[in-house]
């Protein structure tokens, strides 16, 4: 007799106990991640917290961006970086080291460096608009072409030869992995 009566509250207990769980859970996941606040999910901007670093304060924290966190630091573009609304095309270190030694060496020249990183920040958010028109401007005043390649079910993007990755929100736009450094026309 006395098992019938502890059958439904055992069965009362670990439902509420799992629902917890995966309640907490799920908000414990909302806590690191946000969805992107790109051209992949343009509603994200709801989403964005004010304590999200900003666009530089992303690249510093993050292990795939030494080389361009190390160039954009003795650059001026580092403080449009810090600005609002601004998207920066990121290329990861190991896009850096694929490029030939004599281009390396050419991007360490002052003037050189200033294009080549303007030619990788873009003013504004990336928005329907500008996939519809296939490029987007950047701050060195040369466009950007966007690609959407279908994927299986899915879908990729391109910035000219570069496969974007996953973009990271920031509190003042958007961080975008690339695994190509963009090369501005006449470099």
């Amino acid at each position: 007799m006395k098992r019938q009566n502890l059958l439904p509250k055992f069965v009362f207990g670990l439902t509420i106990g799992t629902s917890l769980f995966w309640l907490n859970n799920s908000i414990k996941a909302q806590e690191f991640y946000h969805y992107s606040a790109s051209f992949f999910n343009p509603t994200a901007f709801f989403l964005q917290s004010e304590d999200n670093p900003d666009v530089f304060e992303m690249l510093v924290m993050n292990d795939n961006f030494e080389i361009i966190t190390f160039l954009l630091s003795n650059d001026s573009t580092a403080t449009v970086l810090q600005q609002d609304q601004v998207t920066f095309l990121a290329p990861t270190d190991r896009a850096f080291q694929e490029l030939p030694a004599e281009l390396r060496t050419q991007l360490l020249q002052p003037d050189n460096l200033t294009k080549l990183l303007k030619y990788h920040t873009i003013a504004q958010t990336i928005q329907a608009q500008d996939l519809e028109l296939g490029q987007v401007d950047t701050l060195l005043g040369d466009s950007i072409s966007i690609t959407r390649l279908s994927v299986g079910e899915g879908f990729k993007f391109k910035l000219n030869e570069a496969e974007v990755s996953e973009p990271l929100p920031a509190r003042n736009g958007v961080l975008v992995p690339i695994n190509r450094v963009l090369i501005p026309p006449g470099f």
